[in-house]
């Protein structure tokens, strides 16, 4: 009798003190629950860190052009081969996107992803400006900033932007008009189709990531003549 009582007391104790499987389960999901609403906004928060830390390495690379525009008379060509100099085409052909001339300007190769930055320039405003120069010179590539709604966001020529520069966001991919002729195809911020005029700035999404600015014309001239180099 005794015996029984005590291996009866001994399943009582091992059944208040142990967990069942279904228990377990019940608390594995729970700090599932706790964890993924823990790690989301961590997620949403380093993605915003981010964009924040792209768009002041393209508030960097505007201020090195425009210093380079001062002491050049000109803005720089495109890096097309990845070397971060401009000198890879003739000015008289500039009017290629490729990648920001990092080496050239002295600043950063690549966005908070690790993605290199694109770099377009108008042609018109690639060979120095020699003075003395009575008028300004007019854009001539008809640059043309959209939002995704096609709503025009920037003036045509002769006063169409000078700079484009953009990030590729999280995806590594141009997106939308962006992409020239949709072939895009590697997230290395490659934009291997032909170029076209048009690009788009617009507030990131799931579907449109691109972190994108442009230079007005107005811009760079009255910078050069706050420098004294103009006219």
């Amino acid at each position: 009798m005794l015996k029984v009582r005590g291996v009866r007391e001994m399943q009582c104790r091992s059944k208040q003190g142990g967990f069942t499987l279904i228990e377990m389960a019940i608390v594995l999901l729970v700090i599932g629950l706790l964890l993924g609403g823990l790690l989301t906004p961590l997620s949403n928060k380093i993605e915003s860190e981010r964009y924040k830390e792209s768009s002041r390495e393209l508030d960097r690379i505007v201020d090195a052009l425009m210093g380079y525009a001062v002491a050049n008379r000109r803005l720089p060509c495109a890096d097309m081969d990845g070397d971060g100099d401009d000198g890879d085409e003739a000015i008289a052909d500039c009017n290629n996107e490729g990648f920001v001339p990092w080496l050239t300007l002295g600043v950063g190769r690549e966005d908070a992803w690790g993605h290199p930055i694109r770099y377009r320039v108008d042609a018109s405003f690639t060979s120095p400006v020699a003075p003395p120069v009575p008028d300004p010179p007019n854009t001539s590539s008809n640059f043309s900033i959209v939002d995704r709604a096609g709503v025009a966001l920037s003036p045509v020529n002769p006063d169409a932007p000078v700079v484009i520069l953009f990030s590729c966001g999280n995806d590594g991919l141009p997106n939308g008009e962006n992409d020239a002729n949709g072939a895009a195809d590697s997230a290395t911020c490659v934009n291997p189709g032909a170029p076209n005029p048009i690009y788009v700035q617009d507030v990131p999404d799931a579907s449109f990531d691109d972190l994108l600015i442009w230079l007005s014309k107005n811009r760079v001239l009255n910078r050069m003549v706050a420098a004294g180099k103009w006219p």
